[in-house]
């Protein structure tokens, strides 16, 4: 990665509520954990049922959350998905797919948990927005 996009991305970074707390020293180390990943339109980024390794900070593009074709939310740049996968090591719970060009952050399990481990409020942070979209998925299967 070079020191531009290692610059870029920790600007990125600090703007997601879940790493904003971070300093830049702290920011550019999560993006040198990273892996840049592109998708096209259509593409599913993780389907249900699967394993998965790691968790998604989108850069740029947008994506649905869809469980049986049922859209449960819409994600963009800032936004992440793939976190509860890192907190309980299991199956994907819902299909996650570009719906437009789509460039993303992805970081591994054993990465991030250093990455919390060191930083407490990360913690804090994942479980509101958790609890926010448990919430919602909620609220949309009982429609």
């Amino acid at each position: 990665m070079t020191k531009e996009s290692e610059e870029r991305l920790g600007k990125l970074i600090g703007r997601v509520s879940l790493f904003s707390e971070l300093s830049e020293k702290q920011r550019k180390n999560v993006a040198k954990s990273g892996v840049e990943r592109s998708f096209d339109a259509g593409h599913a980024i993780v389907r249900e049922g699967e394993t998965g390794v790691g968790f998604y900070l989108i850069l740029d593009g947008n994506v649905e959350v869809r469980k049986k074709r049922k859209i449960l939310s819409t994600l963009s740049a800032g936004d992440f998905f793939g976190e509860m996968g890192l907190i309980d090591d299991q199956p994907r719970s819902a299909d996650v797919v570009a719906t437009t060009p789509t460039s993303t952050l992805c970081i591994s399990q054993w990465t991030f948990a250093g990455i919390v481990k060191g930083n407490p409020d990360i913690a804090m942070g994942m479980m509101k927005v958790l609890a926010e979209r448990l919430r919602k998925s909620n609220k949309a299967l009982s429609e």
